[in-house]
């Protein structure tokens, strides 16, 4: 406990070594609104008078609290109801007040590339980079991704916090008809092997100290690794010197690969999916919850280099409706059983964590660790065990 005191005092006091991290927190799927449901500017439409957006945020509004935090956007942002939906099983669209609402809750880092971005057509499309075009113009600290024109898209988007610079790009599945090209605004397809060559090699001329690929891949419903996933994923570390893999999609959690410095999230699952399935329903507890991840990310003093420190994750619970981190006992389960599924699917590249009994959350810390943050999160956790 004298450790943990000194680290927690010697963060207090010292802004100065703290100026050189910064936290990012991390979550998969987001959307505000049903099926084939009208918008509203108030919130989301479950009887004649609309839901206001914070009920459904307030569970994880406390734990949006890093220097970047991004969310998966899987939806078309529009105000208007009169677009026509593609013919399609699930079609979302979002009022873009719900997007207003997530920056002022804190989110600043946005991906708007899957396979519901173009729910309604081209048309669906447009709106959504209108509409995200008038948010940042409202909110010029907030950094999006996903819709363009082809070349626009193979330019990584570069953040600064605390002088540590980060690039960012999007990749996703889907329908071709929506490719991005130099006349046509549209996505980049990591199935595609020029649009997915073509962005790893723009990401290795992007200078900048961390580089992050937000990725939607991967079979809905399954845990385990598709086909060729891997391989493709750690392409884009080997080639492209990207450092994170922020990937979503299949709905449930799957596997952290640690690679050297180099993480791979293979799928975050749900994060706030307002219309989607109630997963707490699930027998199989592999695919019951959401992961909300942090990670703490330094320069070395003596080295220079851009690392990740430690790591929090945090099961998430009710990701249909009011998400909020998972009861303590339960989650430490889910930990446990992530762990397991790593183990199986990727050996000992998987990213193993150890469970804190008290909050339910999984914890990696370095063994070299400089952030203040960083220390003083590990510090607290003198009763880890796996």
């Amino acid at each position: 406990m004298k450790i943990a005191k000194a680290l927690l005092m010697l963060a207090a006091s010292s802004s100065i070594a703290a100026s050189a991290d910064v936290v990012i927190t991390m979550g998969g799927d987001v959307n505000f609104n049903r099926n084939r449901i009208n918008v509203n500017s108030a919130g989301v439409l479950y009887s004649s008078s609309p839901t206001p957006w914070r009920n459904f945020t307030a569970g994880i509004r406390p734990l949006i609290n890093g220097d970047i935090n991004f969310a998966n956007i899987e939806t078309v942002v529009s105000s208007s109801n009169e677009i026509s939906n593609e013919d399609k099983q699930f079609a979302f669209r979002s009022h873009p007040n719900a997007v207003r609402h997530l920056i002022d809750l804190g989110f600043n880092l946005f991906n708007l590339a899957n396979n519901h971005t173009y729910d309604y057509g081209h048309e669906g499309m447009r709106h959504t980079m209108g509409e995200m075009q008038k948010i940042q113009q409202e909110y010029p600290h907030i950094v999006y991704d996903g819709i363009d024109y082809r070349s626009n898209l193979l330019k990584p988007k570069i953040i600064t916090k605390n002088g540590i610079t980060f690039a960012f790009a999007t990749a996703t599945i889907g329908d071709p008809r929506f490719k991005a090209s130099q006349s046509q605004p549209g996505i980049l397809f990591v199935r595609d092997d020029r649009d997915y060559k073509d962005l790893i090699k723009a990401f290795s001329q992007t200078k900048a100290d961390f580089k992050m690929l937000s990725i939607h891949f991967g079979t809905e419903g399954k845990v385990e690794l598709d086909g060729g996933q891997k391989s493709r994923f750690e392409y884009a570390l080997t080639y492209g010197g990207v450092d994170l893999i922020i990937g979503h999609h299949p709905h449930v959690v799957r596997p952290i690969q640690k690679q050297g410095d180099k993480y791979i999230y293979y799928s975050l699952g749900n994060y706030m999916m307002v219309g989607s399935a109630d997963i707490t329903k699930k027998i199989d507890t592999r695919k019951d919850w959401g992961m909300f991840s942090r990670l703490y990310v330094e320069r070395d003093p003596q080295t220079g280099k851009v690392k990740v420190d430690a790591i929090e994750v945090i099961p998430l619970t009710n990701t249909h409706s009011q998400a909020r981190p998972m009861e303590a006992s339960k989650a430490t389960e889910r930990i446990y059983g992530l762990n397991q599924l790593g183990q199986s699917e990727i050996g000992n590249a998987s990213l193993i964590l150890k469970a804190d009994q008290v909050t339910g959350r999984g914890i990696y810390c370095d063994s070299k660790l400089n952030s203040i943050r960083a220390k003083t999160m590990c510090a607290s956790q003198l009763n880890l065990r796996f």
